[in-house]
């Protein structure tokens, strides 16, 4: 397995896998957390059908004010996680490469097993990495705004940003999963993103659409719910305990397929 792992990293480094891993999520929450400071306001304005277009001042004065923007494209970070884990597989399958690899290692579930840790560990340091780079950020355009930045240092805001960098890597590990096993199922990284982000999107806006309590059971929702530490509709503990069942039930079926089907 630590040969799998320490394999893929050759990988994780070259350009291409920096520019979506790195770049696609710093992209996403420094753009998110100038969005927050921007669009501050003193007083809050209600928005179409009553949901909220705008953040106050005082809200992100908060401890978790800090990570207010982060949080909320968790989704997006979400996405680039399952898009690099399906991408970092299935490639094996289209570059022909899977063979080369099952010949140094033939233990089948310690290969994909070890593949899957390095890229979890590469999607920690990215989630990592982004938030360092959001809160210099919020420091810098914070206070321009007229926002208090004293409760973000506090141990109330800086337990709140640690539970944040979980909650998100935990999530982004759910979307991991799927991709891992789209990746084994369709074997070509295009159609394994693609299938993914289709459901991941438009695909559960539609089932809600049609299912009233689908979001306290789709696992798009409940990673969701896990990335945003629980919702009014479901729990955090509830979430990541039926996100965590799901992700065992999955993963077990991608280790079984991985080991049966022929290369």
């Amino acid at each position: 397995m630590l040969g799998a792992f320490l394999s893929e990293w050759v990988k994780l480094r070259r350009r291409s896998m920096l520019l979506w891993g790195l770049g696609g999520t710093l992209f996403f929450t420094v753009l998110a957390t100038l969005f927050t400071f921007e669009r501050a306001v003193k007083t809050l304005t209600p928005g179409f059908h009553g949901h909220r277009f705008h953040v106050t001042i005082a809200e992100l004065s908060r401890p978790n004010g800090l990570v207010h923007g982060i949080v909320d494209v968790s989704n997006l970070v979400g996405i680039v996680a399952l898009a690099l884990f399906a991408g970092a597989t299935a490639s094996e399958y289209s570059q022909g490469t899977l063979r080369n690899l099952l010949v140094r290692q033939p233990g089948r579930i310690k290969l994909l097993s070890g593949k899957f840790l390095a890229i979890a560990l590469f999607v920690l340091i990215a989630i990592i990495l982004a938030f360092v780079v959001a809160i210099a950020v919020a420091f810098a355009v914070g206070p321009g705004k007229g926002v208090h930045t004293s409760a973000w240092t506090s141990s109330s805001g800086l337990n709140d940003t640690f539970q944040a960098i979980l909650h998100i890597y935990l999530a982004a590990i759910g979307y991991g999963v799927l991709g891992t096993a789209l990746a084994v199922i369709l074997r070509s990284p295009a159609v394994a993103i693609t299938v993914g982000i289709a459901y991941a999107l438009p695909g559960e806006q539609i089932i809600l659409a049609l299912w009233d309590n689908g979001n306290r059971w789709l696992p798009g929702q409940l990673l969701s719910a896990v990335a945003h530490g629980g919702t009014s509709v479901t729990s955090y503990s509830r979430a990541l305990l039926i996100a965590t069942l799901y992700a065992v039930v999955v993963a077990a079926g991608t280790l079984v397929m991985f080991q049966r089907r022929d290369v």
